[in-house]
């Protein structure tokens, strides 16, 4: 009997999955997230948790404006990350310093392209570090049937990700604070 029910499950997943699955591109790529590392004028790395007027990571929230222009604060209990933004230590990444990384707000004009493609523009999301300091992300993105994809992004107005260009350690997206 216990056999029976092994060959019968292995007989489900083999039909449930097939070629056709990978030929009709049943995937769906989510590409809304956006990193970058925080750094003071002279430098110093605001994540590092070692380094004085470092950003705790207790005191930061993120909003969302939401299509009634609402302000709305991001928070979902039973997410990895609840607030919605991750802080990645060096040894955890292959860079030399903590990275931020934030799933951004895709909330925003839409407008279609040609059929079936389209592109969300000026969805804004907003990062408190603390109670008296909140900077704002204004990001456009690309989609299709079965991709969604950041394309550029702005922080405070100054362009900080461009799907064009290619990023690496030498160049990665830095936001610097007073």
């Amino acid at each position: 009997m216990k056999n029976l029910f092994y060959y019968f499950t292995i007989s489900i997943l083999i039909y449930s999955c097939n070629s056709d699955d990978i030929n009709n591109n049943s995937f769906y790529n989510l590409d809304t997230n956006l990193s970058f590392k925080v750094s003071s004028i002279d430098g110093t790395d605001l994540l590092n948790p070692n380094n004085q007027n470092v950003y705790l990571e207790e005191n930061i929230k993120i909003y969302y404006l939401n299509e009634n222009d609402e302000v709305v604060e991001i928070y979902n209990s039973n997410a990895d990350s609840p607030r919605n933004f991750s802080i990645t230590s060096p040894e955890n990444s292959d860079v030399n310093f903590y990275v931020f990384g934030v799933g951004l707000n895709v909330q925003g004009e839409r407008t279609e392209t040609e059929p079936s493609f389209y592109n969300i523009n000026n969805a804004i999301t907003y990062i408190e570090w603390n109670e008296a300091d909140t900077d704002t992300i204004k990001a456009n993105f690309r989609s299709g049937d079965n991709f969604l994809k950041l394309s550029k992004a702005w922080y405070n107005e100054q362009l900080i990700f461009d799907e064009d260009m290619t990023y690496n350690e030498d160049n990665f997206p830095e936001v610097i604070k007073n």
